[in-house]
């Protein structure tokens, strides 16, 4: 089954640009402009993994990770931000996230990623 992968980014040009790229590899995206849309009732069974931006008005992506992980849900996450810095980066992967890419995102690392957590 093709998998399909949650797009979290406050930016449409983001959002559309990796829409776009995994499409083009053969997977399917949502988009998503905010990380309490989501959230929503039974909206994250479906997906197979999560592409977060850090740095979102409203909750951030590490914001989500613990919200994720008050619920149980243990999806893969990639972390994905502008501003890269290694505190961000620690705190991302020790809240669990399985990535951590800046921006602009390395269209190989970011399906790199995808590819390693998710099934094929």
């Amino acid at each position: 089954m093709t998998p399909l992968i949650a797009i979290v980014d406050d930016d449409p040009a983001v959002r559309g640009s990796v829409d776009s790229l995994l499409r083009s590899a053969g997977m399917r995206g949502r988009t998503f402009a905010a990380a309490e849309a989501l959230l929503g009732p039974d909206r994250l069974e479906e997906f197979d993994c999560i592409v977060t931006d850090l740095h979102m008005p409203g909750m951030s992506g590490i914001d989500l990770q613990v919200e994720l992980a008050r619920r149980g849900c243990a999806h893969p996450l990639i972390v994905m931000t502008a501003f890269p810095t290694e505190a961000a980066s620690a705190r991302a992967m020790a809240a669990g996230a399985r990535a951590f890419l800046g921006k602009p995102i390395d269209p190989d690392a970011l399906l790199d990623a995808i590819e390693a957590v998710t099934p094929q």
